[in-house]
């Protein structure tokens, strides 16, 4: 039940409905199910603007606010909206939002339902009581939203769907690294560790010491390689070694380096052992590698 809603729309609005025959069907489609937008649109100065629905909607809500300010009660909290704020609502959650009396939002805003909303909902780390989430004023955000309501503006033909889904795939992979790269930059020991990273890409020539690692981050050792593993999914000598491969595979792509000479660029003094370790990792030696048909 929808109460107090603003319907006779805002100056320079845009908005696309999918009939719900068409959201119906292309959900029965293999490359569609797992993330489809069902509506749409931009908001600019959005005076009024209000939603109230008790019983909530079958897709996650999602509004960008550019511009101005706004709110939303969900799960018996009030929550501010601010430029730059992702505010999420999952599907089936009752809610209310609305503009800022004086300072009124601007506003991208999408519907979206499919197989995979779970899972983007949990990689956003989004919910009921936490449904805000800093964007910034990236343009690109702004870009890939203009480009989903700019397809289906001209209609939702098989193709159209399609491409509108992929978009809506790639803004939702936007935000969040959004997400991740602001969680980086608010937890101290996910900055230890990035330092850490950051300190091995410039040194790659170089042993690696991970005593040296962890004092230059104030940790011992245990707990340094704990909290590199737990965040990582490698020890710090495995990370090591694969951006060492890593930054070989560039030199074979782009120089005309020999192996003996990539294998010293990246401090390995034996080539043949600096081949055995490119090979346990990439499944071929460096010369075959250097051979293959890339691109």
């Amino acid at each position: 039940m929808i109460h107090n809603e603003k319907g006779e729309g805002f100056p320079g609005q845009r908005i696309v409905v999918l009939p719900k025959w068409v959201v119906s069907n292309a959900l029965q489609q293999p490359l569609l199910r797992d993330l489809l937008p069902t509506d749409i649109g931009y908001f600019p100065n959005a005076i009024g603007h209000l939603r109230e629905r008790e019983i909530g909607v079958d897709q996650a809500i999602f509004i960008h606010c550019t511009q101005g300010a706004g709110w939303c009660e969900m799960a018996g909290q009030r929550h501010a909206v601010r430029p730059g704020e992702l505010l999420v609502i999952p599907p089936g959650a009752s809610h209310a939002y609305g503009a800022d009396e004086k300072k009124p939002w601007s506003i991208f805003w999408v519907h979206a339902t499919g197989a995979s909303m779970k899972l983007l909902l949990a990689e956003l780390n989004v919910s009921s009581e936490r449904p805000t989430l800093f964007l910034g004023q990236d343009p690109q955000v702004i870009a890939l939203f203009e480009e989903v309501i700019g397809v289906l503006e001209h209609g939702y033909a098989p193709y159209q769907l399609l491409y509108a889904s992929r978009t809506l795939t790639h803004l939702m992979g936007l935000m969040i690294l959004h997400r991740q790269q602001k969680a980086q930059s608010d937890s101290e020991p996910r900055h230890k560790i990035t330092q850490s990273i950051a300190h091995m890409k410039r040194h790659l020539s170089q042993a690696l010491r991970v005593s040296h690692l962890a004092a230059m981050v104030n940790l011992s050792s245990s707990h340094f390689s704990a909290l590199f593993k737990r965040q990582t999914g490698y020890s710090p000598i495995d990370y090591f070694i694969r951006l060492r491969i890593h930054q070989a595979c560039q030199l074979l792509d782009n120089t005309d380096m020999s192996v003996k000479e990539v294998a010293a660029a990246m401090g390995y003094d034996d080539p043949f052992y600096f081949s055995r370790i490119f090979k346990a990792l990439n499944e071929i030696s460096p010369t075959a590698y250097r051979m293959m048909h890339k691109g």
